[in-house]
């Protein structure tokens, strides 16, 4: 039977060593990737910590015996207090959420959403990145401007100076971007400009568990389209990159003969994406959560199109799953790409990251196409097209390889992959055509 999951943080207790054998007991809870600490101000002789039980061992001194009881109880009480804050917590539980619960001063979800002006709240933002040196001084001054202009547009159409949490919606902002296109001209670049730092106030909102997730998913980043499409009348042939069962085998006899310990290790992940068809980014966020290795299944949401995607790992996947489970290098992330505490929150280090890893692995690998002699350059993508190639060829379903493959859509599927599709599928495809219509 699978063991439930609690939906909160749990709490555990650590010792913190300190002078003369003694240490101070902490307690921490694991939320978003990262751990809230706390000290609780309990002393106790290191030997006398019990880390597995989670509580002061008993002694055999009737004295002793009772303090270390007193201890544990005060213990309990002090965890009690925590969980019962957490569980009653309304909002989105974040990793601020729970340090400001373990340090005592957590402002309640109404009393902020009531009392949080959300021009003023705009503005910290802005005032903050300053104060960090991530903005210059006429970023702040332009931004304060466009929030300025915002609370001036909400003035004159509600006839109030204040806006708050609650006034926020989808209406108010269409009728605003609307005003701005229309009314005093703006085109859609200006218009973006002036939303990007409201939008910034939504999104924080929204990750501190201020704004309900149907507003900020009304709301945010609906950005006026600036798209321009132009019309091309020449047909252009994509050419896809994959490797054929002949490069394959070379490839995997490099492999077998690599001396490199970390060149291996990315030969090991091109190989692992060549029979799942994962993209670098979602090799690089893969956790040990989304495989189980007993049913041979990996599921996991795709980094790129949100979507989720459940394969079933062959014999070679396997091996290599295995055999980084024994390296035992990360708790957390299968490649060992990411440190454990990560918070994907952060998108802005999460992509960055991604983006790091992906230029490392695909220089490794140029080299390693470049000793193939390949007509081509090998990037991790190649793996992904041949996983492709391979499964159509094999006469696989075209929407069970869309799905593997996490498309949004079979018809990206049809249109990258139309000329591997077998001659039978395209022959009964092109006689459904035939409407049998006399002319």
């Amino acid at each position: 039977m699978a063991k439930i999951q609690s939906q909160f943080p749990i709490g555990s207790f650590y010792l913190r060593g300190g002078s003369n054998g003694k240490g101070t007991i902490n307690i921490r809870y694991f939320i978003r990737g990262r751990y809230a600490k706390k000290s609780t101000g309990i002393e106790v002789d290191v030997k006398m910590w019990d880390n597995k039980g989670q509580k002061i061992k008993g002694s055999t001194n009737p004295r002793l015996n009772n303090l270390s009881n007193q201890k544990n109880l005060m213990l309990q009480e002090f965890k009690g207090n925590i969980d019962r804050q957490i569980r009653e917590y309304e909002g989105l539980l974040t990793f601020e959420v729970v340090s400001q619960i373990l340090n005592g001063n957590l402002i309640t979800k109404k009393r902020q959403i009531k009392e949080i002006d959300f021009i003023e709240y705009c503005k910290e933002i802005c005032q903050n990145k300053y104060d960090q040196g991530k903005v210059s001084y006429s970023y702040l001054y332009n931004k304060t401007l466009v929030i300025d202009h915002f609370l001036d547009f909400f003035a004159e159409k509600y006839g109030r100076d204040r806006i708050s949490i609650c006034d926020l919606n989808s209406k108010l902002f269409e009728e605003y971007k609307s005003h701005r296109f229309t009314k005093r001209g703006n085109c859609a670049e200006s218009v973006n400009k002036c939303l990007s730092p409201l939008f910034e106030g939504i999104k924080q909102l929204y990750e501190n568990g201020l704004l309900d997730s149907m507003v900020y998913t009304s709301v945010y980043g609906k950005y006026l389209s600036t798209k321009k499409t132009v019309y091309n009348p020449i047909v252009e042939e994509k050419t896809i990159r994959y490797l054929t069962p002949e490069q394959l085998k070379e490839f995997v006899d490099i492999y077998h003969n690599m001396k490199r310990q970390r060149t291996w290790e990315i030969m090991q992940m091109f190989l692992f994406s060549v029979n799942t068809g994962l993209r670098i980014s979602d090799i690089v966020t893969l956790e040990w959560s989304h495989i189980n290795i007993s049913k041979k299944i990996l599921k996991k949401n795709m980094v790129k199109t949100k979507e989720v995607i459940e394969i079933h790992l062959n014999k070679s996947a396997m091996d290599i799953i295995k055999m980084w489970k024994q390296y035992g290098r990360n708790n957390r992330f299968v490649f060992d790409l990411m440190r454990e505490d990560v918070d994907f929150n952060d998108r802005d280090y999460v992509y960055k990251k991604i983006a790091s890893k992906n230029r490392i692995i695909q220089t490794s690998l140029r080299s390693i196409g470049v000793k193939m002699k390949l007509p081509f350059s090998l990037t991790f993508h190649v793996a992904r097209h041949t996983f492709a190639v391979f499964a159509l060829r094999k006469n696989q379903n075209l929407y069970m390889v869309s799905k593997l493959l996490g498309h949004t859509s079979i018809r990206a599927t049809e249109k990258t992959y139309a000329e591997f599709l077998p001659e039978d599928y395209k022959k009964s495809f092109l006689e459904t055509l035939d409407f049998d219509i006399a002319i």
